[in-house]
Order: C-alpha cells, then structure tokens, then sequence
C-alpha cells in the first residue's frame, strides 16, 4: 500500500499529525518563558489547581495520567526542583506525601490554562455543539478501547 494511501485510510497518522500540530503550537508559545514546562508537567499543575481543596498523592497522578511510578516521580521531581510544587509528608506516615502547588505553581498553571482555552476552541472551531459532543463521545470510546487491549495485555503475561 502506498504512503498516501495508507495516512487516508489509517487512524494513527491523523492522531500523529494532530499531536505534533499541538506540540508545535505550545513549544512556539512558550518561547520567550524563562522556565518551559512540558505538557505533561502543565496537565499536572491543572490538575493540582483542580484538586487543590483535596489531599492529591503521587497514585493519583499515576491513575489519572495513565503513567507509571518511576514517570510520576520523575515529572513530580521536576516540579518540586522548579519551585512549582512542595510534597509535605503526612503526619501518620512520612512516606506518604500530600502534593501542593505553590505560588509559582498556580502562575505557570495560569498561563499555561490560558494557552490550553486557546487550543480547545482551535481545535473545535467550525463545529457545533453537537459535533464537539459527537468528538468527545468518540475519542472516549478510542481511549476506552485502549484502556481494555492495555488490560487484556497485562492479563496474558
């Protein structure tokens, strides 16, 4: 089957093409920045920001971000050496520790959010609310399927 052929008829180079867009657009909008997050430390600041009335540990980051401990560690590490975060142990148990966002952390998550709002509605653009309902129900349904071939997989070894 010929290139051309196959980026018309398979999934996976739209899904390909669509995430280099959106990495394109952040990398060049985070140019001038003193310190540039990546995207995945930017989710963890929104979500942090999110939960930020709820006790927030390392597992739920993992759980969320569908990432493994030694991912979660590191990318939890980073934001604590940048000041965006602190890990405060809890009381009972030392090893435990509630994840906070700091001052630093709730700027960055700011104009990071603002960035992400204008990405949402590129995205969107020219859709109705129908179809953007349509969108999420479908893309749902491809991170579904995913989630049970990971499943099944973890459930054959």
């Amino acid at each position: 089957m010929k290139w051309e052929d196959m980026t018309k008829k398979h999934l996976g180079h739209r899904f390909r093409v669509i995430h280099n867009r959106i990495d394109k657009y952040f990398t060049g909008s985070r140019k001038n920045e003193k310190v540039r997050l990546t995207r995945a430390q930017c989710a963890t600041l929104h979500y942090l920001y999110d939960h930020s009335n709820e006790d927030v540990f390392q597992k739920d980051i993992e759980e969320v971000f569908s990432i493994s401990g030694a991912t979660a560690t590191n990318l939890l590490k980073g934001l604590e050496r940048l000041g965006m975060i602190q890990r405060i142990p809890l009381a009972g148990d030392a090893r435990c520790k509630r994840i906070e966002l700091c001052q630093k952390g709730i700027k960055a998550h700011e104009r990071a959010f603002s960035d992400i709002l204008f990405m949402e509605e590129t995205l969107v653009k020219g859709m109705t609310e129908e179809e953007v309902g349509i969108l999420r129900r479908l893309l749902d349904r491809v991170i579904q399927n995913l989630e049970e071939m990971e499943q099944e997989k973890a459930n054959n070894f």
